[in-house]
């Protein structure tokens, strides 16, 4: 199976219920625990049970939490799923060693800091996603995820491990040179990002009369078709971005929903998806030139 990180975790997240609590339990087992899914009608927060007897007896609660991306887990269900450790309710098989949280989904900053507090063991999607990939379990995962026939049987992971990577690198400093340009100048401005001599996108800031969209804001440009623009389709879906055709054939353009500042670490992160997803290059890679001018 050929999946990239960012697509695994898209098809986690469209799992039933039951399917991603029966994956956890498998993963789990995959590390040496014996596992057991708990009766849906009496889990009382508890989804998997895991039991390891060496080197010594241990127990872990794992509560998971197939959720979207952006619906992060909050400090209320932080101290919900917390009190499973206080739990000692004598017909229940609740007391544990370690309580955990599996989620395709994220923390809010105020719940990853209150789980610490109360030693409530996070995995999030970034952290489970990378689990299944390091480890390699094509095997495990093909069970629950329709695998591609062509392609190689194993993982493949993104060119780029993370944004912050780049943070003060030459196309770093090009993006936020550009985002502060751009929001400073009267003018129109464009970068355009190349790799090997052709065009990846051109990144616009400006208005765009289209689609009642008057406000200035950065847009991705890009001339695709076929499987590239599907893979541009998933990209905008994944981050939240609003997709549109633009003036010419096969001219697509993506930007970010609502008004608020230009982040460089934003700017990357699309960029740099853009180009691994789509031209399998790496975001340092790119050439990049700024210049003053519409589309």
């Amino acid at each position: 199976m050929n999946v990239p990180r960012d697509e695994l975790l898209t098809q986690l997240r469209m799992l039933e219920s039951h399917e991603f609590e029966k994956l956890i339990a498998d993963i789990w087992e995959y590390m040496g625990w014996d596992t057991t899914i708990t009766d849906r009608s009496r889990d009382g927060g508890i989804d998997v049970i895991a039991r390891k007897n060496l080197p010594f007896a241990q127990k872990q609660l794992i509560q998971t939490k197939r959720y979207a991306k952006g619906n992060k887990i909050g400090v209320p269900d932080v101290q919900q799923y917390s009190s499973l450790y206080l739990d000692k309710s004598p017909d229940r098989d609740v007391d544990a060693d370690v309580v955990a949280l599996v989620t395709t989904s994220s923390l809010t900053r105020p719940a990853r800091k209150k789980a610490a507090e109360y030693n409530l063991r996070i995995v999030d999607g970034e952290t489970l996603t990378q689990m299944i990939v390091d480890w390699d379990l094509s095997e495990t995962i093909s069970d629950y995820i329709e695998p591609d026939t062509e392609s190689d049987p194993s993982f493949h992971d993104d060119i780029d491990r993370s944004v912050e990577a780049y943070e003060g690198s030459r196309n770093w400093n090009m993006v936020k040179d550009f985002n502060q340009m751009a929001e400073t100048s009267p003018e129109d401005m464009k970068l355009t990002v190349t790799v090997d001599d052709t065009v990846a996108y051109t990144l616009f800031h400006g208005r765009s009369h289209q689609n009642n969209l008057e406000e200035r804001r950065n847009i991705h440009y890009l001339d695709v078709d076929g499987e590239q623009l599907d893979q541009l389709k998933y990209i905008a879906d994944d981050l939240g971005m609003r997709f549109l055709g633009g003036n010419r054939d096969h001219e697509w353009k993506i930007y970010d929903k609502g008004n608020g500042p230009i982040d460089p670490h934003r700017t990357v992160e699309i960029g740099m998806r853009i180009l691994n997803t789509i031209f399998g290059s790496a975001f340092g890679d790119a050439e990049m030139e700024v210049a003053v001018g519409n589309r």
